[in-house]
């Protein structure tokens, strides 16, 4: 398959970009990417940078909770932590397998990601508590509970492992819709990334389809864990993302 030309030089474009992102991770002092304010600005800029490279339009139903939160969204890309990324500062989850990709799966450690490796109690347990240590410092927390992406037509049952975090710290969850919609108003074909596709595969896609993708993040009322196991918060978080998922009702905003 060949590249139309516009593709190719967003492609490389993209490579700039994670190229810079690299030299910028590499001389900033340690953990300043999540802890202090500028660092954060440069974060949310090179989230924003992938979704104007890859020419998906960002758009916004209500907002983000101050931090300390846990900010909790159902998944369907990888570039649903671009999107998030833009908005939320904060730290990522994300499973072991994204440390191996190359320069990106090593930004995403300097900029706060929590690695965990699927099926590993031990490995649940030790993220868990850098979560509410994060909290303790005022930091939020973005986590994907489904532990998969889907096709975006339905929310997976969450993990409830994770969210004995947010309760042991008594901070709240914030949940949040993510879409694709095409002009239909159903989810773009190219958006999932699902199954056995692979990331090269999957960018090769999104970059032939620029000008047609829009991801569009609603954010809800904070749920609070007082009172609730982790597996019922985990079960409320998920109800109200269904509730919501595909209402079209009110029409986000762009972000510019």
């Amino acid at each position: 398959m060949k590249l139309p030309g516009g593709a190719l030089v967003r492609l490389l474009a993209l490579i700039a970009h994670a190229l810079w992102g690299t030299v910028v991770a590499t001389i900033a002092p340690a953990n300043a990417l999540i802890e202090t304010d500028a660092g954060r600005r440069i974060v949310r800029f090179w989230h924003r940078g992938v979704l104007s490279l890859l020419g998906i339009r960002l758009k916004t139903l209500g907002r983000p909770v101050d931090a300390p939160a846990l900010i909790v969204a159902n998944h369907i890309s990888w570039v649903d932590i671009a999107a998030l990324g833009a908005l939320c500062p904060g730290h990522f989850v994300a499973k072991s397998e994204i440390e191996g990709w190359p320069v990106l799966g090593w930004l995403a450690r300097q900029a706060g990601t929590f690695y965990i490796k699927r099926g590993d109690r031990k490995a649940s347990a030790a993220v868990a508590t850098r979560m509410t240590e994060a909290f303790i410092r005022d930091q939020s927390v973005l986590l994907f509970p489904e532990g998969t992406s889907t096709d975006g037509r339905q929310v997976h049952p969450f993990h409830a492992r994770l969210f004995a975090a947010t309760i042991e710290a008594g901070c709240p969850v914030q949940p949040v819709v993510l879409r694709y919609p095409d002009r239909s108003g159903a989810i773009h074909a190219a958006a999932p990334f699902i199954g056995d596709d692979t990331l090269l595969h999957h960018l090769w896609g999104l970059l032939r389809a620029r000008g047609e993708f829009t991801v569009e993040l609603r954010f809800l009322a904070p749920e609070l864990p007082t009172g609730l196991t982790p597996r019922a918060l985990a079960t409320r978080t998920r109800d109200v993302i269904v509730a919501h998922h595909g209402n079209a009702h009110e029409t986000p905003a762009e972000v510019l």
